[in-house]
């Protein structure tokens, strides 16, 4: 029996518009995929982590199909305070 059943992920949306999903923690970029963009994440690598880990705890409870609210405010949180040139949102994929 197949089921349709979609999964949430972690999409980044830059600033230009241009988006792509987080599939795993590696997944995320240092610089916008639109090379005529230019965006960048110019932070410290203490300040990576941090966004990093905020990802990851979002990614997680996905992951665990747990709440997510309170993970997606937190990483949206850090990005707002990092300047990050992405908008956090999840999305349903098949």
């Amino acid at each position: 029996m197949v089921t349709d059943q979609k999964q949430k992920r972690v999409s980044l949306t830059c600033q230009c518009g241009t988006s792509y999903t987080l599939n795993t923690i590696h997944d995320l970029r240092g610089r916008c995929l639109n090379e005529r963009c230019g965006a960048a994440l110019n932070i410290s690598a203490d300040e990576l982590w941090k966004y990093q880990e905020s990802l990851m705890a979002l990614m997680e409870a996905l992951g665990l199909k747990r709440d997510y609210k309170k993970e997606l405010g937190n990483a949206k949180r850090v990005s707002e305070k990092l300047a990050s040139p992405y908008t956090i949102e999840v999305v349903e994929v098949p």
